[in-house]
């Protein structure tokens, strides 16, 4: 399986996706995916792409404002092409390339939030690309079943990139 990520980084002057950040998008993508879809008959030689737009703090406001009626920006908005009310739903055999959709991140939103927790903007950032990716694939926190579920499935995909497991 081969993972593409293409980044477009709309209005951002001072803040830059490093190399090694994209290759770690990367790494947690295909761990994710990989899992998360064992159960699918994808085809080894399968291109999945993400598409990863970066934002800053006004028109990431208008977005979610316009999709979730929020007058505030926010970390991060997913908007997955695999869904059908509300369930994740990709076929189960594909081949070729398939794009799973939209992870819109506001890294301004990610720092000031990182600051607030005491945490580092970096890992804050990964924490915010899981929680998309998860998204994408038909993860939700609407009720705190769904939030229980999707935030342990962060902590391990982020435990097992701490220990080099990717």
């Amino acid at each position: 399986m081969n993972i593409n990520l293409d980044v477009n980084d709309e209005e951002l002057r001072d803040f830059e996706i490093t190399d090694k950040m994209l290759e770690e998008f990367k790494g947690l993508s295909d761990k994710i995916i990989s899992q998360e879809l064992r159960t699918s008959r994808l085809d080894p030689h399968v291109s999945i792409e993400i598409s990863l737009t970066l934002l800053g703090p006004e028109r990431m406001q208008e977005l979610n404002k316009r999709h979730r009626g929020i007058d505030e920006p926010t970390d991060v908005l997913s908007f997955p092409l695999w869904e059908e009310e509300g369930t994740f739903c990709m076929p189960e055999e594909i081949a070729g390339e398939v794009s799973l959709g939209d992870i819109v991140i506001c890294p301004y939103v990610v720092a000031e939030n990182a600051r607030v927790l005491g945490k580092n903007p970096e890992e804050e950032l990964k924490l915010i690309y899981v929680h998309g990716l998860l998204h994408l694939l038909g993860y939700d926190h609407a009720t705190l079943e769904e939030e229980a579920i999707m935030w342990k499935k962060q902590e391990e995909y982020l435990i097992t990139n701490r220990e080099g497991d990717i």
